[in-house]
Parts: C-alpha cells; sequence; structure tokens
C-alpha cells in the first residue's frame, strides 16, 4: 500500500500542493492586513482602504459633493492669492502713486533782454534778466506759474549825455500770472507756449561817479555809481512766449531745461511837462534755465 501511494502521489507533486497552500495563506493574511489598516490622509481623516477613499471620491463627485481633495485645492489657491511680504501680491504690480507734491510746479532762469518798439529810439540798450517762479501742474501738459521776472536795462550813452549824467538804468520788476501749455515731440523734449498779464513796477535811475573811502584793516578810495535822481511807475503788463524743453535727466523726469523768448508789454507813461516817463515799454527776454 505504501509502495501504490508513493507511485501515484511522486514528491514533486505534493512540494507544488504544499508551496500554492502556503502563497494562498499568505495572501489571506495580507489582505486582512489591508482592510484592518487605516489609511491617513493629509486631512487628518481615515478611511478603511485604499479602494473605499477612491469609492467614496467618485461618490461625492457623482452627487456633485466636493470631496477633501476641493478644500486642499481652494487652501492652495487661496494660499497662492495671498498677500505677501506685507500685504503685496507676489505677482501684483506696484500701483501708480503720485504725491500730492508732484503737481508743484518751479522755474528759475537768467538770460539776457533786447529792447523793441518805443524802447529802440534812446531810451533803452540791451541788458539782463533773471525769472523765478512757482505754481501747480494741473497735468502733465498744463500748469500755471506765477513768476518774478527782473529785466535790467541799460540807457543809450546820448540819452545819459542830453541828461547831463554820467550813467543810468532801468530796472523793471514784473509779477505776470502765466499758464503754460507742453507739447511733447518726442520722449525727452518738446516745445511750449506761455502767456497772461501782471503789473510792472519800472524804475529809472540816473546815476553819477563818484569817489568814496572803505576801510577793511586798511583804508582804500572807490569810485562807484551813486544814483542822484530817479523816477519809477506802476503799470499793467502783459506777455507772452515760446519756448523749447529738454529732459535731460530722462523721459521720466519732471525736470526740464529750456530756453525761451518773450515779448513783454509795458503801459508805461509818456513824459509831459509836470511827470517824467518813457512811455510804453517793449523787451523780448531771452531767458535759458530749469523748470519743473
Amino acid at each position: 500500500m505504501v509502495a501504490n501511494s508513493d507511485r501515484t502521489c511522486p514528491l514533486p507533486r505534493r512540494m507544488l500542493v504544499a508551496a500554492s497552500a502556503l502563497a494562498m495563506a499568505f495572501s489571506l493574511s495580507a489582505a486582512a492586513q489591508t482592510a484592518s489598516a487605516p489609511d491617513h490622509s493629509s486631512d487628518g481623516q481615515s478611511y478603511s482602504s485604499s479602494t473605499a477613499y477612491q469609492a467614496y471620491l467618485n461618490t461625492n463627485d457623482l452627487f456633485g459633493g466636493s470631496s477633501s481633495a476641493a478644500p486642499m485645492a481652494s487652501a492652495a489657491a487661496n494660499a497662492s492669492a495671498s498677500p505677501q511680504y506685507g500685504g503685496r501680491s507676489s505677482n501684483s504690480s506696484y500701483p501708480s502713486y503720485q504725491s500730492k507734491w508732484s503737481h508743484l510746479a518751479f522755474v528759475g532762469g537768467g538770460g539776457f533782454s533786447a529792447p523793441l518798439g518805443n524802447d529802440t529810439h534812446g531810451y533803452e540798450t540791451w541788458g539782463y534778466n533773471l525769472d523765478v517762479g512757482g505754481g501747480w501742474n494741473f497735468s502733465k501738459n498744463f500748469g500755471v506759474l506765477f513768476e518774478y521776472q527782473f529785466d535790467k536795462m541799460k540807457i543809450p550813452g546820448s540819452t545819459l549825455a542830453n541828461a547831463g549824467v554820467q550813467g543810468g538804468n532801468i530796472n523793471s520788476h514784473l509779477f505776470l500770472f502765466d499758464p503754460v501749455y507742453y507739447q511733447p515731440v518726442g520722449r525727452n523734449k518738446g516745445v511750449y507756449v506761455t502767456g497772461g498779464a501782471g503789473f510792472s513796477r519800472k524804475v529809472t535811475n540816473f546815476t553819477e561817479l563818484e569817489q568814496g573811502e572803505e576801510c577793511y584793516y586798511f583804508c582804500y578810495y572807490v569810485t562807484e555809481p551813486v544814483t542822484v535822481s530817479s523816477f519809477s511807475s506802476t503799470q499793467l503788463a502783459a506777455d507772452g512766449g515760446l519756448g523749447f524743453y529738454w529732459k535731460a535727466f530722462g523721459p521720466d523726469s519732471k525736470a526740464k531745461l529750456f530756453a525761451e523768448a518773450r515779448y513783454i508789454f509795458v503801459d508805461s507813461p509818456k513824459p509831459t511837462t509836470t511827470t517824467e516817463g518813457e512811455g510804453t515799454e517793449e523787451i523780448i527776454p531771452v531767458t535759458f534755465g530749469i523748470r519743473f
């Protein structure tokens, strides 16, 4: 009987049966451990198995609900959109901001002045000018300035000889209210027009050279002009001009170097038998300077 059993169930066949039984036992044990072990997700919830977790997601999607992945995606989106570095988003651009002081306007310059019209008839000759002012820029193209311009003109020698004096000058103090309009013709250059009205204080001085003594550690004599006669008048004035500007410090800078020529008219009185005067004053100041 033993011999017959050995012939019908040889050793290799018995080993194969034993191996199959061992593999089946191992598979059943692994399945039992997977079913009993909880699956810890990143949001702190537990599910019985990965297969059950996928089924849970699919079930929520089927009925229009949101799975735990949706809050995670929403949190990620909120994290990326939240402000960074003190309340500024990392992908946002800086807002265009202008200080209230950025509208302040300023002009300063100087140059030479030429007589025109009645002044060329022996009353005035070439001189120089200084110009300064401030105001408000309503836009990049339009502003308003209140300007003070000083023009110092000479008196021709023939006129001084007829008056019997050695020297003289005419000083015009102009206070003008001038709108200005800028027209760019490129990124850093352009033209502008300006003009307005105001009043002028015109003072005519006649001088004589006198010798005086000055002492600084030691005394010495100097010859200097001394005013011997003068007259003045305050009248209305008007001006108009054209200029060219150049943004030498960059196209985004407010500073503009400029060169301009103006026409200034002062309604000063004519001389009479009882009052001194020169009549209307017309000058063309050519000025170079800087504007903001």
